[in-house]
């Protein structure tokens, strides 16, 4: 071999490597249309929000867990599946989803303490197809009662803007317990009315301002000297919601955030002052794949009226080794570890167990109040019902030693 044409043998392998190595990568696929199947209920209007792709655009493999995360973050489908074809003219992408039963009348029960309530409340999670939430319904006990609304849309017309929605009337007596007996006490009539436009900035943030309005019309209860005077407050709401979290059907993994702000303004006719602070996060982890650690965390100022506009604790996450309502504040932290594990998953739901620490330190006329109250629970997940649960769980109280037992559905979790 001459070295003439080594030298131009290997010229040529050099300049086609050369122009491999130069060559564009090939383009990812485009999508053609999209495909959606299994809707019988949820508009494909929603489904295709959610989704946040549109024809021309590229689609990549790793996509498709991505697409179903998104369609199952939702809440409205117990399964998803997202399938690539190709098309005529690029990729056709095909949706098929199993929705879960969204519209739920959750009666309900509970007695304790010498005190009882029944009632009953309708939630729809999936108004009129397009992921809407409605809940409306009314409460009865031996302390008076109350009659409540609530309507939350994530997309107005379609577009970015969100829209809340809520309606509170209460007729009933407030008692602040100290121990197992009542310390204060006074009839309580109430309407609460609030409305707030939001937008959401990103998927997971939003923003927004609203207006709200809160007359109180007390009253003395036998046996009590506590009864503040009537007032009205009118003012401005300001929020934000960072809502982060994965659905994994029994718990939601990641981080949710919310802060709420309201404060009465004169020139609205407010005959009182009236500012509230309320800040709230909370952060799940996974663990051996089925199992999860969370930790949730509050803060709540309220600066008015002391005892019309305290905090009320008592019967829910943060508070729960106390009365239902029965613990009031001024200022109040509080914090949450809770471990949950499944026991069993049949078919139709999952039982899970969990064990809890809540830790609070409450400030309600300069007396303050610490606790740690630890607590154990159990609860069934419904996997064809659109609510987060029905549970039971026991508290030890931190001022008696007692164990106290609270039942919740669904949203109280």
């Amino acid at each position: 071999m001459s070295v003439h044409w080594l030298f131009a043998l290997t010229a040529t392998l050099a300049v086609g490597a050369l122009a491999e190595e130069a060559s564009p990568p090939p383009e990812d696929p485009r999508l053609e249309r999209i495909e959606v199947q299994g809707n019988t209920r949820t508009q494909d209007l929603v489904i295709l929000r959610a989704l946040r792709i549109t024809p021309g655009d590229a689609i990549k493999p790793e996509m498709q867990g991505e697409l179903r995360r998104r369609l199952l973050n939702l809440k409205l489908f117990k399964s998803v599946e997202v399938l690539t074809q190709p098309g005529s003219a690029g990729v056709v992408l095909q949706v098929v989803v199993e929705e879960r039963w969204t519209l739920l009348p959750v009666p309900f029960f509970s007695s304790a303490k010498n005190r009882w309530q029944v009632g009953i409340f309708a939630l729809e999670s999936n108004l009129f197809g397009l992921n809407k939430l409605l809940v409306a319904g009314g409460v009865l006990s031996n302390r008076g009662g109350s009659a409540f609304a609530l309507y939350k849309d994530p997309s107005i017309l379609g577009s970015r803007w969100t829209g809340d929605l809520s309606f509170l009337f209460s007729r009933a007596d407030r008692e602040r317990y100290k121990e197992d007996a009542i310390a204060d006490s006074y009839e309580d009539q109430r309407l609460d009315l609030g409305a707030v436009l939001g937008y959401q900035l990103t998927p997971e943030l939003n923003a927004g301002a609203g207006v709200f309005s809160l007359t109180n019309r007390p009253s003395l209860r036998e046996g009590y000297t506590l009864s503040p005077s009537r007032s009205e407050v009118h003012g401005v709401t300001v929020a934000a919601e960072y809502q982060g979290q994965d659905f994994h059907f029994y718990f939601n993994e990641g981080l949710s955030a919310r802060v709420r702000y309201r404060e009465g303004l004169d020139f609205l006719g407010s005959s009182r002052s009236l500012r509230q602070l309320s800040l709230g996060a909370s952060y799940t982890q996974a663990l051996f794949k089925d199992h999860s650690l969370t930790l949730t965390g509050a803060y709540e100022r309220s600066k008015g009226e002391p005892t019309l506009d305290a905090v009320l604790l008592g019967g829910r996450t943060g508070s729960r080794g106390f009365v239902n309502a029965g613990l009031w504040a001024e200022e109040a932290g509080t914090f949450t570890v809770e471990y949950q594990a499944p026991l069993w998953s049949p078919r139709f739901a999952t039982f899970t167990a969990h064990a809890f620490v809540d830790v609070g330190a409450v400030r309600w006329n300069s007396h303050p109040t610490r606790y740690v109250a630890p607590g154990v629970g159990l609860r069934a997940y419904l996997r064809n019902l659109a609510i987060p649960a029905v549970g039971v769980e026991v508290t030890r109280s931190a001022e008696t030693g007692k164990l106290v037992p609270s039942v919740a559905v669904g949203f109280a979790m």
